[in-house]
Formats: C-alpha cells, structure tokens, sequence
C-alpha cells in the first residue's frame, strides 16, 4: 500500500495539467492579407497599382519568399501614394490594411521595416478637423473589426499598436477597440452595436458584470480571464494614467469633445483597485489545479496592474 501511495504521489507531482493562456497573437497569412487588401475603399489609382501583387499573393503554387517579394511590393506602393488617401473611407481602408500588414506572421527585417515606415507616414497624414471627430473613429474601428480578424491576441495586438502611434483619431480608435473587446466579454451573446469611445464609467460596468461570481464561473475558461485582464492594463496605461490628475479644462484643450470621457476621479480609482484586489482573491483559487495558467494571470495582477495604482500619491496625483 505504501508503495501504491508513493506511485500517486509521483504520478499527481508530473501530470500537471498543460498551459491553456495562449500569451501571442495569432497573426494572419498571405491569403487573408491579400482578401483585406481587395477589400473596397482604396483611391482608384491605387487599387489598381497593387491588382497584380494581391492577384499573386493568392496563388497556392507561389513560394513563401514570392509571396513576401510580393508583399513588399503592396506595401512600397502604398507608401508611394499616401497623398491619395484624402477620403474617410480611403483613411479607413489604408489603417486597417497597415493593421493586417503589422499582424502578417514571419516577415523578413527587410520587409518589417517597410510595415514600420508605412506606419509612422500614416501617423504623419493630415486629418484637419476630423482629428478628434467620432465618425471618423466609428469608421475606422468598425472597418477593422468587421474584416480584419481581430480577436484575443490579434485584438490586443491591434490596440497596442494604435495607441502608441502620434495621431489623435488612431488612438481614440484604440479606445474604442478596448470597449469592443470588453463588449465580446460581457455581453458575447450580442453584436457590438457601436464602435466609439467610452469613459470610465462605462469601464467600470464592465467590471461590474465581471463581478466575484462571474470570475468564479469562468475557471474552466482562463483564455477569457487573461483577456479581460490584459484589456484592463491596456486601459489602464492608455487612459487612465495618461490622465489622472488631469483637470476638465486640461482635457478639453487636449481631447476637445472627449473630454468628459477622459476624466478619472479618485472614488472610481478606487472602485477599479477594490476590484482588482477581488480578483486576486479569486485567481489564487486556481493556482491548485492550473499552477502555469495560475502565474500567467497572478503576475498580471501583481506585477503589470496593481503596483501602477500603488505609485499614485492620492492626495497630489488623482483629481
């Protein structure tokens, strides 16, 4: 019997269940670049500069290093050409096809490099008055959500990458991208009907749902937990500590129409930290029988958000 006990215990110590966080982006392929590029939107000069390559892209019998002469070749012409993008559909369709261009898996330096300076030009185009205006926002999230692939990793991703560009309406979009992933997790079983940005009150009825009781019920589905958990980093380094401390007129001189949406008070602060503190209490739960998915999320706590909020000097630093 003792012999039996010493064989479970060996067993129970190397049957550790596997990882189920998937931590990277999924990325895309060639073929749905190609499908996103011949999406319309596009000047007329330029859909047809860029016909032959994305016809090419799509072709199974092409090698890896064909397609990816091919992509640079999209991606250079575009370039060429970013003084065409003058109309709020042609803006939508240049963002979102640089979005599927950032996401395309194993490119070479070279051709990385091309991704990065269409990026930074894209930043450079002049909005004029529709720097902070909400249509061009709705426009520009919903065109990147209805076609490009952006869930779980390509989603965060895709937000990471709007919200460091220098340009107003790419950040703004970053925002709204941020309630559209909150959205997929508290309300999944409805479309989004609205792709803008929102403030801190609608942020935290989100948390609101994702209450002890919902945390609990979702331990069978960690995915979903890191998901919120990383969407509520990204708000909070994109948002919230942008802006804390900040007044209404500081805003409004920044933000413009946004800027009620932006404000941070101390008492939702503190809504926000009182949550995350429940969290923790819950997700310690899960360390029994999921140690590595257990890390992943702890350490999303303890080390990406928590210690942010202990920075803060609540008398000085929060409005």
């Amino acid at each position: 019997m003792d012999d039996l006990q010493q064989l479970e215990e060996f067993v129970s110590q190397i049957a550790k269940p596997e990882r189920t966080i998937k931590c990277i982006s999924d990325g895309i392929g060639f073929e749905q670049f190609a499908t996103i590029c011949n999406l319309p939107g596009a000047p007329d000069d330029v859909g047809q500069s860029i016909k032959s390559p994305v016809s090419l892209l799509r072709q199974a019998a092409l090698s890896e290093d064909e397609q990816i002469t091919n992509i640079g070749i999209i991606l250079r012409m575009l370039l060429d050409n970013l003084k065409s993008f003058v109309t709020v559909g042609q803006y939508s369709w240049l963002v979102r096809t640089m979005i599927a261009a950032k996401l395309l898996k194993t490119l070479p330096m070279k051709v990385a490099i091309v991704v990065r300076k269409l990026c930074d030009d894209l930043e450079g185009i002049d909005l004029a008055d529709c720097k902070h205006s909400p249509g061009v926002v709705q426009s520009v999230a919903k065109s990147l959500i209805e076609d490009v692939p952006l869930k779980d990793g390509n989603l965060l991703q895709a937000i990471k990458i709007l919200a460091t560009a220098n340009c107003p309406i790419l950040y703004y979009t970053a925002v709204a991208l941020v309630f559209v992933g909150l959205d997929a997790i508290t309300h999944s079983d409805k479309l989004t009907a609205s792709y803008r940005v929102q403030g801190m009150d609608e942020f935290l009825c989100h948390l609101e749902i994702c209450n002890l009781k919902y945390l609990q019920q979702q331990r069978n589905n960690l995915q979903t937990i890191y998901q919120l958990l990383k969407l509520l980093s990204l708000y909070q380094n994109m948002v919230i500590l942008r802006h804390v401390g900040k007044s209404l007129e500081d805003l409004s001189e920044e933000h413009k129409n946004y800027a009620e949406l932006f404000h941070v008070t101390n008492a939702q602060i503190k809504m926000f930290r009182k949550w995350l503190d429940n969290a923790c209490a819950i997700v310690q739960t899960y360390g029994k029988d999921q140690e590595k998915d257990y890390l992943i999320l702890a350490d999303l706590l303890q080390v990406d958000i928590i210690p942010l909020f202990d920075d803060l000097n609540p008398d000085n630093d929060i409005v």
